[in-house]
């Protein structure tokens, strides 16, 4: 399972051989991390008992957490929140984003389960890039002071600056939800939230068989019709055995994607993603890659070799799908051609 990647940075689910990896670069730093608790990490995945998000740079581990769907023990034990536990990014890779990354992807998961992420941080020394980095990204103390080997320390108790002694901290998240939508549920009222709206100023075109970069500046914003017409087509896909996925952030929807249900090409090699849409207000949070996502999946499920997109051309859409993996189609599909003349024709392999 990846979570996030973009051309030098992969968040994927742990594999057998990460374990003698981490095992192998703590050491090299002097850190004590024993191969087997590396192997328990995996059973524990596998068994579903937690997630475990290994970050990758270049083809190299570089940290990694695991998330528990809910904390055993210390102030937030029963109260159903998500648990970062055991974050760590090798020191050769510190200082580059990464455990951001990590993090932001931790909170993406608990998002859809949980309105609120916790963790417990170290005091000493060694966790001070953890700490400003919770700060930083918006966790707050919980106000129950210093917790030593799982219980709350009393004033003027003794204890030592190990890796027992800790406070916590949490942090609201806005609720997301994924599901794919039935049809009757697509209705113009499903987009009372939705603001399809974007700037245009420059737009990919292919000139003498390159492709360039031209000024083409316009605004797009739908009206009623538009979303009435929308809801038109995804009503079809669904009843044509095709999928169309939901994005909600405390229960409105704020994207969608739509992947027909009729493999397309010569040797029907495609599933074709007709539309994938993120509200203008709720962009540059991961839902468009989410989305995109849970398409492969539906395409997966419908046998395709891959996905197939009549991309918007301007150079933001450009950039996401490039960062999805698109590549420019090996076959072109004349009907989408001639719907959309400047759309750019890709391909995502499955």
């Amino acid at each position: 399972m990846i979570y996030y990647q973009d051309k030098d940075l992969t968040v994927r689910a742990m594999y057998p051989s990460d374990c003698q990896a981490f095992h192998q670069g703590f050491a090299a730093q002097g850190w004590d991390k024993p191969f087997s608790q590396f192997e328990r990490y995996f059973e524990e995945q596998r068994e579903g008992v937690k997630k475990v998000l290994v970050a990758v740079l270049q083809g190299e581990v570089a940290g990694y957490t695991t998330l528990l769907p809910q904390a055993p023990a210390g102030p937030f034990a029963g109260m159903g929140w998500p648990e970062v536990c055991d974050f760590n990014v090798l020191e050769k890779f510190q200082r580059r984003g990464i455990g951001s990354r990590i993090l932001a992807v931790a909170e993406d998961l608990a998002s859809q389960t949980s309105g609120t992420i916790c963790l417990g941080v170290g005091l000493h020394s060694g966790y001070g890039a953890a700490q400003r980095l919770y700060v930083k990204r918006g966790y707050v103390f919980d106000g129950s002071g210093l917790w030593y080997r799982d219980k709350p320390l009393e004033q003027y108790a003794p204890c030592a600056a190990d890796d027992d002694l800790v406070l916590y901290l949490s942090k609201k998240l806005v609720r997301r939800e994924f599901r794919p939508l039935t049809r009757e549920e697509i209705t113009p009222e499903l987009f009372r939230c939705f603001d399809r709206f974007q700037i245009v100023e420059k737009c990919w075109r292919k000139v003498e068989g390159q492709w360039v970069v031209k000024d083409v500046v316009f605004t797009e914003r739908w009206g009623e019709e538009d979303y009435r017409f929308l809801c038109q087509c995804l009503q079809n896909t669904v009843a044509t055995g095709g999928q169309v996925w939901g994005a909600f952030l405390e229960g409105r929807l704020k994207g969608f994607a739509s992947v027909e249900g009729p493999l397309i090409g010569s040797q029907k090699q495609y599933a074709d993603l007709t539309s994938i849409h993120v509200s203008a207000d709720a962009r540059g949070h991961g839902l468009g890659r989410q989305l995109f996502q849970r398409a492969e999946e539906t395409g997966r499920r419908l046998g395709a070799k891959a996905l197939y997109i009549s991309a918007h051309s301007s150079v933001e859409s450009q950039a996401f799908y490039k960062a999805m993996g698109c590549v420019e189609a090996t076959e072109y599909i004349p009907a989408h051609v001639e719907q959309e003349p400047c759309d750019c024709q890709l391909e995502c392999p499955l």
